[in-house]
């Protein structure tokens, strides 16, 4: 039998050449910067995430080179989560170093709530992604490295991740304007830089608690990986970008699909379960996956997509289908559509709100109503003249007769006659004039408040 050594052995001789012809930290990231820029619009600005460890400290340092080449604006980001007692001292070292080198500094103090769904870890990586993603800038520089890449890919697997979750980072996040530009430079190589220009910089003793996963993982497991497969770390990191590249296809082959499943981007919360049935149960489970994640949603574990797919294409068409994806959002079917819907305990809430001209208003079940001037639309600005518009929700019992040459009708009939939801036909608001029902939205104006051709109207829009 072949001895399974020699094709490890091959790798670390070709990596060993590799190791000897690589280029400084300086040209590397010069050079992917050029890249990066020829393929995006001109780059103006970067916000680099300077924590205050190695990492980041030489990643400054790097890039505070490459402005005065380049010319871009630089300037660095600090959250203090409170964490660790020397949280204080690590803003007052950023500082320093921010003003030895020039280069703004922007600090952002959070609170990690009571409740930690994540562990404190997680939310604390939750609440700073948060702050440094409102930051204006074209870019947005993090620290992460090969040996961080590594780490990412050993916890995603113990978590039984799939294709995304190995693919770990990407050195480029367009839709985050996130850049990694260590990602293939290793944390000895960092500190090998560090140590020649003499820099300092700060130690975070959480570093070293072996109670988080990541740092058991760095401490205790790869140190003996590294100590049996020489080149573990690359081997990985090569490892993580082929499953990158088949992350990028699994995505294509989702936006083919999902733009059969949607009736337009536009409205992105709701997918035609036609064409849904039509796909494979893998093919189906992807177009899900990605559906979720445009819509801003964690990915739910295994079971639940497997049950949430076995429900919508077995569930009758007037079958009530509800299930909970998170504690603040819920699957639901309707006719032949799904629906990502938000929770809200306040539709059956009785309300009544008076408007005082302003151009929105945020309703208690947090839809939001447009008020918008146009000439020969909505309701007739002449009927407003000393009389109350207010806002309430449905009571029923209410009529309505939004066209001349049909009957009035009860709003329960328009509904039955509409593709409004259940969900929705509980949260639409009704406008009324001091006690008369002039507007309901998504139907209409009643006909006795209607704007003529060349008079002022008010539009009022209901965004749910």
């Amino acid at each position: 039998m072949a001895s399974s050594k020699k094709p490890l052995s091959s790798l670390n001789k070709v990596l060993n050449q590799k190791q000897k012809n690589k280029k400084s930290l300086l040209n590397s990231i010069e050079d992917a910067f050029l890249v990066l820029s020829s393929q995006q619009k001109k780059i103006q600005s970067m916000s680099v995430a300077l924590s205050g460890g190695v990492d980041s400290v030489v990643l400054l340092h790097l890039l505070s080179q490459l402005q005065k080449k380049q010319g871009f604006k630089l300037k660095a980001t600090h959250v203090h989560h409170g964490l660790s007692h020397n949280a204080d001292q690590w803003v007052k070292f950023c500082e320093k170093l921010c003003a030895k080198l020039f280069i703004p500094l922007d600090v952002h103090y959070i609170k990690l709530p009571q409740k930690k769904s994540l562990g404190i870890e997680g939310e604390a990586r939750r609440l700073r992604y948060e702050k440094l993603l409102q930051t204006k800038s074209d870019l947005i520089v993090l620290a992460h490295h090969e040996d961080d890449q590594a780490e990412t890919f050993l916890l995603q697997l113990i978590r039984g991740a799939g294709v995304k979750g190995l693919s770990s980072m990407a050195s480029f996040d367009a839709s985050k304007k996130l850049w990694r530009p260590l990602l293939n430079t290793s944390r000895s190589d960092i500190e090998i830089h560090a140590k020649k220009h003499k820099l300092k910089w700060t130690e975070d003793e959480s570093n070293l608690n072996l109670d988080f996963d990541r740092n058991f993982i760095r401490h205790k497991i790869l140190p003996i990986l590294k100590k049996h497969f020489l080149h573990i770390i690359k081997v990985i990191s090569r490892s993580a970008s082929h499953l990158a590249e088949a992350q990028t296809l699994l995505n294509e082959l989702a936006i083919i699909d999902i733009k059969k499943c949607l009736k337009s981007m536009s409205n992105k919360y709701k997918l035609k379960v036609d064409y849904l049935n039509k796909l494979s149960v893998y093919r189906a489970k992807n177009l899900l996956r990605y559906w979720l994640e445009i819509n801003d949603q964690l990915m739910p574990s295994k079971d639940l997509l497997d049950e949430l797919l076995r429900q919508v294409l077995t569930a009758k068409k007037d079958a009530v289908l509800k299930i909970e994806l998170t504690k603040d959002h819920e699957i639901r079917r309707y006719k032949n559509e799904i629906y990502l819907v938000k929770k809200n305990q306040n539709h059956k809430k009785n309300y009544e709100i008076i408007w005082r001209g302003e151009s929105e208003i945020l309703l208690p079940d947090d839809a939001i109503l447009k008020f918008k001037k146009a000439k020969g639309r909505g309701i007739a600005l002449k009927f407003l003249k000393h009389k109350e518009l207010t806002i309430s929700n449905r009571k029923g019992g209410e009529s309505f007769k939004p066209e001349l040459n049909r009957p009035t009708k009860k709003i329960k009939q328009l509904f039955q006659e509409s593709d409004l939801t259940p969900w929705e036909r509980e949260a639409l608001p009704l406008i009324f004039i001091n006690n008369d029902l002039a507007c309901v939205p998504f139907f209409g104006v009643d006909v006795k408040c209607q704007a003529k051709p060349k008079e002022d109207g008010l539009e009022i829009i209901w965004n749910a």
